[in-house]
Formats: structure tokens, C-alpha cells, sequence
């Protein structure tokens, strides 16, 4: 009667588990993604430097291909492959929408404000582990 038991628990707590596991995890929005972008690219993707080009205001398509292409290894890259590979399809789609939105401003024009913004977008989408 006690293996049973312990069978019969050993058995819920697997299929919990696997019920768990299966359950999808919400996608961080397109915004606090593209904020992991600030470091090189800058504040909401204004950055307008000669080694990066900004992304606010680019094509979403054009920003679609290029991550898939650095993703793929298509596209040369010392940097930008590694960190394409860590997108999905849909989160680079919601990348490209957002930054395609995003007005051009020369990051010497971003304010404080706007810089704690992009800030605390980024902490969420690493989830407070930055």
C-alpha cells in the first residue's frame, strides 16, 4: 500500500511538473527588449555614431532581415551574431515594430528622463538581473 502510494504521488508530481514546464512564458514587449540595444546602439536606438548606426525610425523589415542575417551567420559580424542568436522570430518582429516607431534624436538630445526610462525597460526585460 506505501509504494503505491508513493507511486501515485511520484506520478501527480511528474505531471505537474511537466504541466509547468509546457506552460508558455510571456514575451518581454518590444520596447524592453530593444533597450538591451542602448549600450551601443543608444537610448531608444538613437545613437549616431561612425561604428553604430542608430535604429530608431529604421524600416521594420530592414531590422528583420539584418538580426536574421546576423543570426544565421549571413551577415559578417563581431559582435551582432552572438546577440541575435538570443532573439526568437516574434521577438526580433517586436523589436523591429518598435524601433520603427521610434523617432531619430541624436543621443546628446536625450534627456534624464528618458534615459531612466530606457533604463527600467531594460531591468525588465532581464528581469531585475542586470
Amino acid at each position: 500500500m506505501m509504494n503505491r502510494t508513493i507511486s501515485i504521488s511520484a506520478l501527480c508530481l511528474s505531471l505537474i511538473t511537466a504541466g509547468a514546464q509546457a506552460a508558455p512564458q510571456p514575451m518581454a514587449s518590444g520596447e524592453a527588449m530593444a533597450q538591451q540595444c542602448a549600450p551601443c546602439h543608444g537610448t531608444n536606438g538613437q545613437a549616431l555614431t561612425e561604428a553604430m548606426p542608430p535604429l530608431a525610425g529604421m524600416d521594420a523589415d530592414t531590422f528583420e532581415r539584418a538580426m536574421l542575417a546576423y543570426r544565421d551567420g549571413s551577415r559578417d559580424a563581431v559582435i551582432m551574431d552572438r546577440v541575435a542568436r538570443g532573439f526568437t522570430d516574434e521577438e526580433i518582429h517586436a523589436m523591429a515594430i518598435w524601433f520603427e516607431q521610434q523617432p531619430f534624436k541624436p543621443w546628446q538630445d536625450t534627456t534624464l528622463e528618458e534615459a531612466y526610462d530606457a533604463s527600467n525597460a531594460a531591468d525588465k526585460a532581464m528581469g531585475g538581473q542586470q
